[in-house]
């Protein structure tokens, strides 16, 4: 049975960031529209994204190409390529992250992601690609998931002419983001399923979920794994701050009511059959453990290691969803750290043992 609620107590490094700054903003639900809510944030998490590459002189060191990549329906989906500013070389032969933003499938410009792109081609030789799909609620389910493997497969037949190497692939997501990522992975291998001997394309080597989002519908959550009801992540962080339950249920509404049918795509990939997960590249799961949706990481993890994938697990405990926006925790820094070391390790074809105990790394 499960309990992972040791790791939803706040940490002394939460505490002194509210003492010393106070509490964390709210969503202003009922309060604004939700179309109000979505240009107020993203106009935050841009101000923070250009500050951020100014103070860490970003820009100097990466160049920056935006795209636009139809999509099945003719839409022309905003993609940006990050890749290392060397002067007199021809690039070739990287390695390709495709990275797809969070903020609950409703936050998220091409600006906002600017700076932690940048971050990874900086930290390695690497070629980003940040895709930009569609956002709730002008845009319902399932747009964002038909962008997101639209823009894959765009960006799949057209890589090698950025200079990235079809055999060195990974794919991530922050948050909303690891949704579409582990939707793209997933589709992926179903197709190589179908079809092995005459698939051709990329080599997903690797997958990074950061405080994944992974079951949409909560209805579809089973409580039976759990020791007791009330140490499931989304009872007890349900007033967590940065994302409650309340701002869950909100980027849902968004999402509209085709979310509850799920007939065009699968919104709950953390409840995947084992069948479909068997295949699957190396993957790092980061979660954080004051979070509503620490537990559906945490499990996701369990379910891919009890079928054959390679997975390494770390948990921020007693920090809430987000708290990477804020540039003064130390655990900022880790987090960094730890998105170009996941990137690294799926590289480097070094694996866990199969059958092993599943390891949760505590940062």
């Amino acid at each position: 049975m499960a309990d992972f609620s040791r790791f939803g107590i706040p940490s002394r490094e939460w505490q002194e960031h509210i003492e010393k700054f106070g509490p964390a903003p709210e969503t202003p639900v009922g309060k604004m529209s939700a179309l109000a809510i979505q240009r107020s944030t993203n106009a935050g998490r841009e101000e923070i994204s250009a500050q951020q590459m100014k103070a860490e002189g970003l820009s100097s060191k990466v160049a920056i190409q935006t795209l636009l990549i139809h999509a099945r329906d003719n839409f022309l989906i905003p993609t940006r390529v990050y890749t290392p500013k060397k002067t007199g070389s021809f690039l070739s032969n990287l390695p390709i992250y495709v990275f797809y933003h969070g903020g609950g499938f409703v936050y998220g410009t091409l600006d906002s992601e600017d700076a932690a792109c940048s971050r990874i081609v900086v930290a390695m030789d690497v070629i980003v690609f940040h895709i930009s799909y569609r956002h709730a609620p002008r845009h319902p389910f399932p747009e964002a998931h038909n962008d997101a493997l639209d823009a894959f497969n765009w960006i799949i037949e057209n890589a090698e002419g950025f200079g990235g190497d079809l055999g060195n692939v990974i794919v991530g997501g922050v948050s909303a983001g690891a949704n579409l990522a582990c939707h793209v992975v997933l589709a992926r291998n179903a197709a190589l399923a179908r079809d092995y001997e005459n698939h051709e394309g990329a080599i997903i080597k690797g997958l990074v979920l950061a405080t994944p989002w992974l079951i949409i519908n909560e209805e579809y959550i089973s409580y039976e794994e759990f020791v007791a009801k009330e140490k499931a992540s989304r009872l007890q962080c349900s007033n967590a701050p940065m994302v409650s339950s309340k701002v869950l249920d909100f980027f849902v509404a968004c999402m509209g009511e085709g979310v509850h049918e799920c007939n065009d795509a699968n919104p709950n990939v953390g409840l995947v059959s084992g069948k479909k997960l068997r295949g699957l590249p190396s993957t790092t799961i980061m979660v954080a453990g004051s979070d509503p949706l620490r537990d559906e990481g945490l499990l996701f993890a369990q379910n891919l290691n009890q079928n054959g994938v390679p997975v390494k697990v770390h948990v921020f405990p007693g920090l809430p969803h987000g708290f990477r926006r804020f540039d003064g925790l130390p655990s900022s820094r880790r987090w960094d750290q730890l998105v170009i070391e996941s990137i690294k390790w799926s590289l480097s074809n070094q694996t866990v043992a199969n059958g092993m105990d599943l390891t949760f790394n505590v940062e």
